[in-house]
């Protein structure tokens, strides 16, 4: 049986998914540009991004890359192939040096014996990552690149605090748009006062002109 680590050793029923998660002990480490998983992949666990930056992408049969999403810390990645047992249909690769928790089904069966309440909180966390993909794929099909730039910004916003951590083109990958296209959009909305740019980071100043 799997010992759950909690701060100060106590069993709470108060206790967030985060903090179960943040309390385990067995922290794998991804130097920069280290391959997680690869697409094709057969699954043994999903992880928990403690630290970094991770870049989750599709390759085709050319060799072509699609970038999916680009996540922080707090985020959870790999859960649709581990819990569909199936292939991984997806790839993840550190983009700065990451801890991540690997969670395998002995140990998630052991949070929600012990937590049942973390079952939703994990129910809640893949809803976000659908509601993501599906508005991306929305935006492609009907939106101009401003407008999937914005929604874009918007909900990636949502999810840490209004700061967006991604080069340019990393988000052009994310929307279907060029590198060239989206810096000279990103220009346009800090012009406006929407954003503030940084390295390798945007700061949403007034989500209502992300339009």
């Amino acid at each position: 049986m799997y010992t759950i680590y909690l701060p100060k050793n106590q069993k709470n029923q108060n206790h967030t998914l985060t903090e179960i998660f943040e309390s385990m002990p067995m922290v794998r480490i991804f130097d920069k540009d280290r391959i997680i998983y690869s697409q094709g992949d057969k699954p043994d666990c999903f992880y928990y991004l403690k630290n970094g930056r991770i870049k989750i992408y599709i390759t085709s049969e050319n060799g072509t890359e699609k970038t999916l999403s680009v996540i922080d810390k707090g985020a959870i990645l790999g859960e649709a192939a581990f819990f569909d047992e199936r292939e991984r249909m997806s790839s993840a690769k550190a983009l700065t040096r990451s801890e991540l928790i690997p969670i395998s089904k002995n140990i998630l069966t052991e949070i929600i014996r012990h937590y049942p309440r973390a079952a939703f909180e994990l129910f809640r966390l893949q809803a976000q990552t659908i509601r993501i993909l599906s508005q991306q794929v929305d935006s492609i099909a009907f939106l101009s690149a401003k407008s999937r730039l914005c929604s874009f910004l918007k909900e990636s916003g949502l999810q840490n605090n209004n700061i967006v951590t991604a080069t340019h083109e990393e988000i052009g990958s994310i929307i279907g748009a060029t590198r060239v296209t989206v810096s000279k959009l990103i220009g346009e909305l800090t012009y406006l006062g929407a954003i503030r740019t940084g390295y390798r980071k945007i700061q949403i100043l007034d989500p209502d002109l992300l339009i």
